[in-house]
């Protein structure tokens, strides 16, 4: 039975895509030219045959992954799916959003996310050539972090 009350927070993914492209890109081409060697012929011996197995494989993983980074946002909190990593934080677990604002042109710090244990989270899969693209996308986590703590009765 369905839930009477809409969920507060949509699902949703922050990501580049020209990050994805490129990283797509990059790990065809290693895969490709991975399995083109292979094919030919062209890797001589057990090691070349490993390094070729090694940059085939790797190849396939970037151009994977490439295709799943971002944050995904949702009601139970956010994931960041990186190129070799996936990390899931509770809304709850949030101690604060990081802007990485400071004086000066660069920004003194990593944007991310600071746990209430205080830990860090970097959110490197949201960088950005775009300062005004990185502050929109940490204003809405900010935003959406703050309703939730606002709802939530375990928070507090």
């Amino acid at each position: 039975m369905e839930s009477a009350s809409p969920n507060p927070i949509p699902p949703q993914t922050l990501h580049r895509p020209g990050q994805r492209i490129a990283l797509f890109m990059l790990g065809g081409a290693c895969a490709l030219a991975g399995a083109a060697t292979l094919t030919a012929g062209g890797a001589t011996g057990a090691i070349g045959v490993v390094i070729y197995v090694a940059v085939f494989a790797g190849g396939v993983w970037t151009a994977y992954r490439s295709c799943v980074m971002g944050v995904r946002i949702d009601a139970a909190g956010l994931t960041e799916r990186g190129l070799g990593r996936s990390k899931y934080v509770p809304w709850c677990a949030i101690g604060s959003v990081e802007t990485g604002d400071g004086p000066g042109l660069a920004p003194a710090r990593a944007p991310g996310l600071i746990l209430k244990s205080g830990e860090q989270v970097g959110l490197g899969v949201l960088a950005s050539y775009s300062s005004r693209t990185v502050h929109a996308d940490l204003a809405l986590i900010k935003s959406l972090h703050a309703a939730h703590v606002a709802g939530c009765h375990g928070c507090g």
